[in-house]
């Protein structure tokens, strides 16, 4: 698999998006790429 960088300039929003992580971020992360590439099909 390969890595990626993620760059958030809002870091208000990305607080919000940290507090409501229940697992680790990588697997929030992937849980949001499997959503989203189960709408697209």
């Amino acid at each position: 698999m390969k890595k990626y960088l993620l760059l958030i300039e809002d870091e208000q929003l990305w607080e919000r998006f940290k507090s409501k992580l229940k697992k680790d971020i990588n697997s929030e992360i992937m849980d949001l790429i499997k959503k989203r590439a189960k709408e697209d099909k």
